[in-house]
C-alpha cells in the first residue's frame, strides 16, 4: 500500500529571493524609535550598545542595513599653532572633546547570492566581515563638540582638520580595544536570531 503521508524533502530550499526580500523590508516604526532615542538619550562617556532580545526583519532600516553594535566614546584632540606677527611669535592652542558613535553591522544590499542557503530547516550562512555603517564615514558629533581650552582664534579650516583628527582617533581606538572583533561575534548571534525568527531551526556559519 502506498504511503500517502507527506514527507519533507531534506534538499528542498526555501526561496532565497523571498528571504532576502523579507530581510530588505524596513519597519518605519523601528527607524522612528531609533531617531527619537538618539534625540533624548544623554551621551555616555564610553560604552557599547548591542542588539538584545528577539531580532526580526523589522530591525532592518530602509537602506537594507542591520546594526549589531554601536560604540560610544568621547574623543579628546588638541592642536597648537605658532603665528609670526609684527609683534613677534604668538602661540595659540585648542583642546576639543568630540562625542563619537561608531555603528557596526551589515549591509544586506551587498550580500551575494551565496551568502545564504537553506536546506530543509537548516540555514547555511557565509557572512562577510562586519562593516562601518556610519554615513560618510563620520563618527564624531560636531554639533555637540565642547572646547574646554582655547587660546587665540581658530579658522573654520583648522577646526575641520581637528574634527578629522578626532574621527581618525575614534576609528583607531575601536580597532585597538577589540570593538571590531566583538561586533563580529555579536553579528553572528544577531543573524542566528533573525533566521530562527524566520523559521530556521538550525543555523550553520561557513568560514
Amino acid at each position: 500500500m502506498q504511503d500517502s503521508s507527506k514527507k519533507t524533502d531534506p534538499g528542498k530550499k526555501l526561496p532565497l529571493g523571498s528571504i532576502l526580500k523579507a530581510v530588505a523590508v524596513a519597519a518605519a516604526c523601528v527607524v522612528a524609535f531609533f531617531a527619537v532615542r538618539a534625540l533624548v538619550r544623554p551621551f555616555v562617556h564610553s560604552g557599547r550598545e548591542t542588539v538584545t532580545g528577539a531580532v526580526t526583519v523589522g530591525n532592518i532600516i530602509p537602506t537594507g542595513q542591520l546594526r549589531v553594535m554601536s560604540v560610544y566614546k568621547e574623543i579628546i584632540v588638541g592642536s597648537t599653532k605658532t603665528d609670526n606677527m609684527l609683534i613677534g611669535s604668538v602661540d595659540r592652542k585648542i583642546y576639543a572633546v568630540y562625542p563619537a558613535q561608531l555603528n557596526l553591522g551589515y549591509d544586506f544590499s551587498r550580500f551575494g547570492q551565496d551568502a545564504l542557503r537553506v536546506s530543509g530547516d537548516t540555514a547555511y550562512v557565509k557572512l562577510p566581515p562586519v562593516q562601518i555603517l556610519n554615513e560618510g564615514g563620520q563618527f564624531v558629533d560636531e554639533a555637540r563638540m565642547r572646547v574646554p581650552i582655547q587660546t587665540g582664534k581658530w579658522t573654520w579650516r583648522e577646526m575641520e582638520v581637528l574634527r578629522e583628527k578626532a574621527n581618525r582617533e575614534m576609528l583607531y581606538q575601536c580597532y585597538r580595544d577589540g570593538s571590531m572583533n566583538e561586533a563580529s561575534l555579536q553579528g553572528r548571534a544577531v543573524i542566528e536570531k533573525m533566521l530562527t525568527t524566520l523559521g530556521c531551526k538550525a543555523v550553520v556559519f561557513l568560514d
